[in-house]
This record gives structure tokens, C-alpha cells and sequence, in this order.
């Protein structure tokens, strides 16, 4: 009796639906109180872009004393830098800090063979744009406190006849504002000079002489003319923030105009503004790297594009009455980082574009939430790599497994042996990307050892039972829900809402409740018997 008076209480259904709605209603009823009630704003809300700086460095030493220098960003009004770390192994690092500018320097004493130099950082940078008045004069900069910015310089040949008449052809009548100067200037050498892509050094003069330059030439040209025209200017060196690998700083020019330092970009047509992804490293006519003579070396910039929650929206909500929900600083308080709560947040999602992949579309997959997790640890790799790691890890890991077969090995050891192979895959992978360059490849042993294993023995099981077909087929259909996970997990838009709004997992909860009651036909299923069910329906 008592059991079917709990069956009428708890019907299954009744209970499912519940569930269902709380799920939908509930997070979208915080987010609701979010903006309306306590008047948050949404832009507020949402996280802002951050770059994930890696400099690399390489040196082949023969057994004498290296050193190496570089200039390092700095925190000013326009950018933010945190979260910076060096791993120089044999290498001892100093700092040198001044009003404009941080030089690094690396040493070390009898260095022999190959070494390698990280430091990474996190930047945060603003758009800055300046409005100059039209009816502004040209002002008379005080010589001796700006002497440094109006004198000429190796690379800035204020006085060479050249630039005398450039700057006639491109200003006849002297008598003209600021802002006409100004936009004279940069309008000829966006226009007239024309844009190389080269890292060779270019001074002003060669620059105008060949009508073509790169950055620095251009960059050179435009202060010696700002320079010969009484207006105090600096060249400024730094990296322009772009997802991937590069080995190119980028410079450009400052004006001192009415007490402020206003950029203009010429080689990329930015007037009186720097955008948000340039990097300031450096201010001057500087070499970005410097190093003893004789040794091989090499760099590079790996910038990975992420986001972080605003700083003062963190503030706000730490003393207000949604506490709760301010996930950010309770995790903070246990050494998570805001980079891993987000791939937490994600790897959900890509669980769920995994079974969509299997409960809807009919694929066969290694594993039900493998791609969601080689999707997230291909967040380092790039997608590409990390296809190519997954596939190469299953491929000497399956072919080791069928020796140890072979060998009539027991279950357990032969698995641990099965680990311990992918991990020797994994870190001779690493070494051989550093090897050829290939920096996004050796970060593939972020996968998922453990998992990797037991999908390469699942591999080689299925293709001794099954064939070979059968195992690529799987295969193939694996790497595209990965692909599918990456671009998902991927979207700055999506990582946005769930950093903001971490309540709308609830949602993917209440998406997962309805696909486990999906009884309808998948589509690999309806692709297979098509020509069936159309001669039933005629």
C-alpha cells in the first residue's frame, strides 16, 4: 500500500517535468535578478580580453658566458600586466627598471649545448583615441625640456635635405594647423610609401629614398619629419596581440601634443589611436633583443587570446547581495585559476555537443566525453596539433598495445605499460615540436594521459575484432566531434555568457534531460534506411 501511495505522488513523468522547469526557469530567474533587480549592467557583466604572452628563447652555447636582453612590458594607464613568471633553468635574470622602459637581462657562465628561456605574462590593454582640434597651431616645444625628442638621431636624419623637401611636397605653405600637418604627414606615408613586411633596419631617409618600408622606416620617417617641424616625437616598439606564433615586434610613433603622448600607426592607418591588441614594450629607437656574438638564437611570441572577469565588476559584487554567485573569488581563494574555471565551465558544453553527435546524429565516437576533453586540452595545441597529436598518440599507442598482445601479457600490466607508452609519445612529441619549432604541438601533453591510453587500447581491440575500416571510420568520426567540442568550447561569445552567467549550466542540465528522452529516429539512422521509409510512405 505504501509503495503505491509513493508511485502516485512521484510519478516518474510529473518528477521529470519538475525537474525540467526548475532547471530552464531557475537561471534565467538569477540572470533576471542580475541585471533588473540589483542594475547590472550586461557590459559590466561580460568579460573582457586578455592575451596570454609566452617568449621563447633558445641559445647554443660553445662554452663561453652568454647574455641575453630584452625589454619587457610594462603596467601603465592603457595596459595591464599580471601573472608573470620566468623558467630560465640555467640562466640567472635581473631587472632593470626605469621611467619608460623594463630591460630583462639573462646570464650564465661556460654555457654549452641547447637552453631554453620562457617568460610568459598576462596583458590587458585598451583602445585609446585622441581628438585633436582642428584649429590647434603648431606648437613651439620648449627646446631644452624636449631636447631628447627633437634632436636627430643615427636612424632620424631630421636635417638631411631629403626630408626638407618631403615635407615641402607635402606641405607647400608652412602656415597650416596641427591637425593639416599632421594628417599631411601620415596620409603620404600610408599612400606614397608603400607597406614591406621586413625586420631588416630602415632609416628615414633610405625609407623615403626607395619609396617603401616597413613599420620601423615608416615609423623613423614620420618622427624625423614631426622632429624638423618643431614637434617632439619618440618611436615606440611593442607586439601587436594576435592569436598564434610570431617572430616580429611592430613600432610606432608618439606625439607630444598639448601635455598627452597621441600614437599614429602609419603602416596600418591608425590616426591619433592605438588599438587594444598593441602591446607597448618599449619606448625609443631600441633593438628588442640583444645578445653576445657568436651563438645561435632564436625567439619567438606565443599569444594565446582569453577572458578574464573585469576587475571592478568582481569588486561590485564581492559586497553585494549576490556574493553567491561570485564564483570567481572563492576559487581565486584556493589557487584556481580564472583560466581553468573557464575550461571548466566549457568542457560541460562540449559534453553536450558530444551527445548530440551521438544521440541525435547517430556518430560512433571513442569514448562518450573524450572529445570534449581533447577539445579543451587542444585549447593550447590549436586544433590542427591537436588532431594531429590525438591521432599520432592512438596510432604508436594501438601498435605498442598489439606487441604486448603478442607477448601474452596480463590485463593490468599490460595497461600500465599502455600508460606509460603514451606518456614517452606525449613527451617526445613535446621535445620534437620545441626541436622543429612547432610550439603548439609540444603543448600536447596537456591531453588527458589516463583517457588516451584507454582509447588507444580500445582501438586496437577494435581493429583485431572489427577491421581496420571499422577503427578509422570511428576515428574519423571522433576528430569531428572534437572539432565540433573546439569550435564550441572555442567561442569567445560562449565563454563570455558562462563566465558571466555560470547559472546557465542549469540549462545544459535541462538540454541533456530532454535528449535522454529522445526516442526519435537519428539521423545516421534515417541517412542508412532512407530508401525504406520513403517506399513504406508511398
Amino acid at each position: 500500500m505504501p509503495a503505491i501511495w509513493m508511485k502516485k505522488i512521484f510519478n516518474r513523468n510529473k518528477v521529470f517535468l519538475a525537474l525540467f522547469a526548475v532547471t530552464v526557469i531557475l537561471p534565467f530567474a538569477i540572470m533576471g535578478y542580475k541585471l533588473v533587480v540589483l542594475d547590472y549592467a550586461l557590459a559590466g557583466l561580460m568579460p573582457v580580453v586578455s592575451h596570454r604572452v609566452e617568449l621563447s628563447m633558445v641559445v647554443h652555447g660553445h662554452g663561453d658566458d652568454i647574455s641575453i636582453s630584452t625589454y619587457l612590458p610594462k603596467t601603465d594607464s592603457r595596459q595591464k600586466i599580471t601573472d608573470e613568471e620566468n623558467s630560465s633553468g640555467a640562466f640567472t635574470m635581473a631587472l632593470q627598471s626605469g621611467p619608460d622602459n623594463r630591460l630583462a637581462t639573462w646570464n650564465a657562465e661556460s654555457v654549452s649545448g641547447e637552453h631554453n628561456i620562457r617568460y610568459t605574462f598576462s596583458a590587458q590593454a585598451g583602445h585609446v583615441q585622441y581628438r585633436i582640434p582642428p584649429d590647434m597651431p603648431i606648437p613651439k616645444a620648449d627646446a631644452r625640456k624636449m631636447a631628447e625628442y627633437l634632436a636627430e638621431e643615427a636612424g632620424t636624419q631630421v636635417n638631411d635635405p631629403l626630408i626638407e623637401k618631403t615635407l615641402n611636397e607635402i606641405l607647400p605653405d608652412r602656415e597650416v594647423t596641427l591637425l593639416e600637418a599632421l594628417t599631411g604627414i601620415h596620409r603620404y606615408l600610408q599612400d606614397s610609401v608603400k607597406n614591406k613586411t621586413f625586420s631588416g633596419y630602415t632609416d628615414a631617409v633610405t625609407a623615403l629614398k626607395l619609396g617603401e618600408a616597413s613599420c620601423n622606416g615608416k615609423s623613423r620617417a614620420f618622427s624625423a619629419m614631426l622632429r624638423k617641424l618643431n614637434i617632439p616625437s619618440r618611436l615606440v616598439g611593442g607586439l601587436i596581440l594576435q592569436q598564434g606564433s610570431k617572430r616580429v615586434g611592430h613600432q610606432w610613433v608618439e606625439a607630444y601634443i598639448n601635455g598627452h603622448w597621441v600614437p599614429f600607426d602609419t603602416i596600418n592607418d591608425h590616426f591619433a589611436e592605438i588599438p587594444s591588441n598593441y602591446l607597448t614594450l618599449y619606448y625609443g629607437d631600441l633593438v628588442l633583443f640583444k645578445h653576445t656574438t657568436n651563438v645561435n638564437f632564436q625567439y619567438f611570441f606565443k599569444i594565446t587570446k582569453r577572458l578574464v572577469p573585469r576587475l571592478e565588476t568582481q569588486e561590485t559584487l564581492g559586497n553585494s547581495m549576490l556574493n553567491i554567485f561570485n564564483i570567481y573569488s572563492v576559487f581565486e581563494q584556493v589557487g584556481i585559476s580564472q583560466n581553468l574555471l573557464k575550461i571548466m565551465l566549457m568542457i560541460p558544453l562540449g559534453a553536450l555537443v558530444t551527445v548530440v553527435f551521438r544521440n541525435v546524429i547517430g556518430l560512433e565516437t571513442f569514448g562518450t566525453f573524450l572529445p570534449a576533453l581533447i577539445a579543451a586540452a587542444a585549447r593550447e595545441t590549436g586544433l590542427l596539433w591537436g588532431v594531429v597529436g590525438f591521432v599520432m598518440v592512438i596510432l604508436v599507442s594501438a601498435l605498442a598495445r598489439k606487441v604486448l598482445d603478442w607477448l601474452h601479457l596480463l590485463h593490468s600490466p599490460k595497461m600500465a605499460i599502455m600508460l606509460t607508452t603514451v606518456v614517452v609519445v606525449m613527451l617526445s612529441t613535446t621535445v620534437a615540436g620545441v626541436r622543429l619549432g612547432l610550439f603548439d604541438l609540444a603543448h600536447i601533453t596537456l591531453f588527458p594521459i589516463a583517457i588516451m591510453a584507454i582509447t588507444a587500447e580500445r582501438f586496437a581491440i577494435l581493429e583485431t575484432e572489427q577491421g581496420i575500416k571499422k577503427a578509422a571510420m570511428i576515428t574519423l568520426a571522433t576528430i569531428v566531434v572534437i572539432s565540433a567540442c573546439y569550435a564550441v568550447m572555442d567561442s569567445l561569445f560562449l565563454q563570455s555568457m558562462f563566465l558571466a552567467f555560470p547559472e546557465l549550466l542549469l540549462v545544459v542540465i535541462a538540454i541533456n534531460m530532454w535528449l535522454g528522452k529522445w526516442i526519435g529516429m537519428r539521423l545516421m539512422e534515417f541517412i542508412r534506411f532512407r530508401r525504406l521509409i520513403f517506399r513504406q510512405n508511398t
